[in-house]
């Protein structure tokens, strides 16, 4: 059979002598050729296009894939992040009781990724950084790409060289915050020197804002990690001793760090936050978060952040109020944290959480006994044992660590 990418092969014609060429009016054809009409031929549609060539290799890749699957494997789910000179990837099947079994990429799936990421370059005019690839057990593909509007998973997250080696290749004329403060950080930039800096200066004036006392916002926080973990959510709020933590499904997070003396800190970050990226883009200088703090702020109860060049807010509390340098007006940066801004806000949002088995009367009761330290079991019980699944021991176990409960 011919292949179509070869030349044709050359076929020897012979052309008649002028005097002995057939006259082209006597061929029968010759008026239908006159009169036929241009063949009409669809404009090329270069996304479909993009995305059916996506199809047919996702397709491919998990052939593949599958041959080292288990047997009576129910779904399939490929990771992977790629640039010019790296790639990293994994998959996991799915078993029938819900088992997972993770298998390693054979070579000519990791080629065929690095096919289908430029294949695809048409989707965006560059290639994405980041795919996720689904196949089940009918044969139903579906494919996610990550261009790096919010921060990848840390796992997926590559080193700052393979992004710089990309966009070398592939330039963008602005880089997503994460990723700029990515490559800072692997310049050398550091926050350490940035806070014994502040620290070290005399005239270094903070600057009071208000917002809930830590206390407050510690209960009303436990509560709703109570919520998140009853129903098995990987995402959103979770005390950890005396830190209660946030990680928001789009990028941002924060922590809130209580601290001996009825101190505390309130760090964090927004994904999208204007002034990083002025800092990073348009030259703007990085915001002084520490100007004025106190020498008992220490990088060990900042969020995780402040390290990776992506803290956007610091606030801490001495006691009697709260203070900052050069970081936002407590009230923007709600979707870096828990919605906690009234008793109701909270009982709306574990009640959505809960689901419409949610008693919302015994979830206004939980509220406000997390906010006196006098959470019982029955408490508790009433607020979230609605479900044959919910886990409402984890749930007590939230509560019990943040202090709620007597």
């Amino acid at each position: 059979m011919h292949n179509p990418l070869h030349s044709p092969p050359t076929t020897s014609i012979q052309t008649p002598s002028p005097t002995n060429r057939p006259n082209p009016t006597d061929d029968p054809d010759f008026a239908f050729t006159l009169r036929a009409e241009p063949v009409a031929t669809a404009p090329s549609d270069p996304l479909a296009d993009a995305h059916r060539t996506a199809t047919r290799l996702a397709t491919s890749i998990t052939d593949i894939v599958i041959t080292a699957g288990p047997p009576q494997w129910r779904s399939l789910h490929i990771s992977t992040s790629v640039t010019t000179t790296t790639i990293t990837a994994d998959a996991v099947f799915t078993t029938a009781d819900n088992r997972a079994f993770e298998v390693e990429l054979p070579t000519e799936a990791i080629e065929l990724i690095q096919v289908l990421r430029l294949a695809t370059i048409a989707l965006r005019n560059y290639p994405w950084w980041y795919a996720a690839i689904e196949r089940d057990d009918s044969a139903a593909i579906t494919y996610d790409f990550g261009y790096g509007e919010h921060p990848f998973p840390p796992e997926r997250l590559l080193p700052a060289t393979a992004y710089r080696a990309d966009l070398a290749v592939y330039p963008r004329e602005r880089l997503p915050v994460w990723l700029a403060a990515h490559l800072a950080v692997d310049d050398g930039w550091r926050v350490g020197p940035t806070l014994a800096a502040a620290r070290a200066d005399p005239a270094a004036v903070a600057t009071a804002v208000r917002f809930l006392a830590p206390t407050t916002l510690f209960a009303r926080w436990s509560v709703l990690a109570a919520a998140a973990v009853t129903v098995g959510s990987m995402w959103g709020p979770r005390i950890l001793g005396s830190s209660a933590v946030f990680e928001a499904s789009d990028g941002g997070g924060a922590t809130l760090s209580l601290l001996p003396r009825g101190r505390a800190v309130l760090s964090g970050g927004l994904w999208n936050a204007r002034e990083l990226d002025d800092a990073y883009h348009s030259g703007g200088a990085m915001p002084r978060f520490f100007t004025g703090a106190p020498d008992w702020l220490d990088l060990s109860v900042l969020n995780p952040r402040a390290l990776t060049g992506e803290m956007s807010f610091c606030y801490w509390w001495d006691g009697s109020g709260w203070a900052c340098g050069q970081s936002p007006d407590p009230t923007t940066i709600g979707p870096a944290i828990p919605g906690m801004w009234t008793p109701r806000t909270v009982v709306d949002i574990v009640c959505a959480v809960l689901g419409p088995t949610a008693v919302r009367s015994a979830v206004a009761t939980l509220v406000e006994a997390a906010e006196s330290g006098t959470v019982t079991r029955e408490i508790g019980c009433a607020a979230f044992d609605i479900a044959p699944d919910a886990e409402t021991d984890t749930a007590w176990g939230q509560l019990a660590l943040a202090g709620v409960t007597r």
